[in-house]
């Protein structure tokens, strides 16, 4: 399907990367557990109006938010030739919750501890689903990396092709991010909020 052999080995390792923020952020939050203030603006970053949908509307809204909104964000920053510049939005997304689960799990342990077996599901589908297309992008971003840097080079490398990272990217996205992400959508909206509320 890919060209490029080692795209989900990538895209892989990136999620494993991601995966340690996470549990990191989560230990940190715990053991240092942050302000009331700090949650506040943490969780104001949060799209509102996901907070006041429900079923298919909140579906639809996850969708939107990190099938669309997000994976749109790193490929404008993959533009910039910065390395690894369009990991942000991944980065965050890791780390977000994992502030928010940190403090819940200080705060009252048990229901801590069930909202982290409940982000289990939706987090694995969608952060691999970011991740493929970060793995895309790292090689979009090489490409144009590699054609600004050979403008300054007597002695030119070979350029990547532009091209074909761009379609490898597409065909990543439409046929590995974006279906993981639809599913994780699903999860979250109703795995993941059955479990908490089962056991809370």
């Amino acid at each position: 399907m890919l060209s490029d052999s080692t795209y989900l080995k990538r895209a892989l390792k990136m999620f494993l990367l991601m995966t340690c923020f996470l549990v990191l952020s989560i230990i940190l939050a715990y053991i240092f557990h942050p302000s009331f203030n700090t949650l506040k603006s943490i969780g104001d970053k949060i799209p509102e109006h996901l907070d006041h949908e429900a079923g298919l509307h909140k579906v639809w809204g996850f969708i939107y938010e990190n099938g669309l909104r997000v994976p749109s964000q790193m490929f404008i920053l993959a533009l910039i030739p910065i390395p690894l510049l369009y990991l942000l939005n991944t980065i965050f997304t890791a780390v977000l919750p994992g502030v928010l689960l940190g403090f819940l799990l200080n705060f009252t342990p048990y229901r801590g501890f069930i909202a982290i077996i409940a982000t289990i599901p939706h987090y694995t589908f969608e952060m691999f689903g970011l991740c493929v297309v970060a793995s895309g992008l790292y090689k979009v971003n090489q490409a144009i990396i590699r054609k600004i840097t050979n403008l300054f080079r007597s002695n030119k490398k070979e350029n990547y092709s532009l091209k074909e990272a761009l379609l490898n990217l597409i065909k990543a996205f439409v046929l590995i991010g974006l279906p993981l992400i639809i599913i994780a959508a699903f999860l979250e909206t109703y795995v993941s909020e059955w479990i908490f509320k089962i056991f809370t």
